[in-house]
């Protein structure tokens, strides 16, 4: 199956660089709204938009924000589904100031390349328990997906370069730490293929800047 991997749309707290991944969050700006817009238009230049089965996205409100578009475009409504909320800030939820960044940004880069068991301050998560909340909505949207088929999951920039870094990078050529160092852009589209019991592999990262 074909799995498209949707990053939200932009908000206040991408330019204030905080560390916003508590729930309901900061809702889509004005670019980011228009950035969700435009999400149905790109997938059908792709090629993509008429091949969509279903829809998944996490419960935090840019990631509903950012879907809308494409639930009007296909006709389906998104499967609302807490595993694909982003990587937990913990004790540094809404810091902005360069130590608390640093702190969240290397620990979760740890992760990306197989160190899993640190963990945030305050967070309930290590990096194991956080890839298996979002796997596990992967192998969901697996089984619910026909083999031939296509499913869009709208999520977060952090939760869903680690999914790929351990799920899909390997198997697509593409290496674990270059993903963990190139975040997607707001409402960017990555490509994995495969399934839980093949394995998964990467096929296009952040539209082309990295292709299998």
């Amino acid at each position: 199956m074909k799995l498209l991997l949707v990053r939200h749309g932009r908000t206040i707290a991408n330019i204030m660089g905080a560390l916003d991944t508590a729930f309901p969050g900061n809702p889509l700006d004005t670019v980011g709204h228009e950035q969700a817009a435009s999400l149905p238009g790109r997938l059908a230049e792709t090629g993509d938009l008429d091949a969509i089965s279903s829809l998944w996205v996490s419960p935090i409100e840019r990631a509903r924000q950012t879907i809308a578009p494409v639930e009007e475009a296909t006709g389906l409504t998104a499967r609302i589904r807490s595993g694909l909320r982003e990587v937990l800030a913990g004790d540094l939820e809404m810091n902005t100031d360069a130590e608390s960044v640093v702190c969240y940004t290397d620990t979760t880069r740890a992760w990306m390349i197989g160190r899993l068991h640190c963990r945030l301050p305050g967070s309930p998560e290590n990096g194991r328990t956080t890839f298996a909340r979002f796997d596990g909505v992967v192998d969901e949207i697996a089984r619910a997906t026909d083999p031939d088929g296509t499913a869009l999951l709208v999520a977060h920039g952090t939760v869903l370069r680690l999914w790929t870094a351990l799920a899909a990078a390997v198997g697509g050529g593409a290496e674990p730490a270059w993903i963990a160092d190139h975040p997607m852009r707001n409402a960017g589209v990555s490509v994995a293929e495969g399934d839980p019991e093949g394995g998964w592999r990467l096929v296009s990262w952040n539209e082309g800047e990295w292709r299998a």
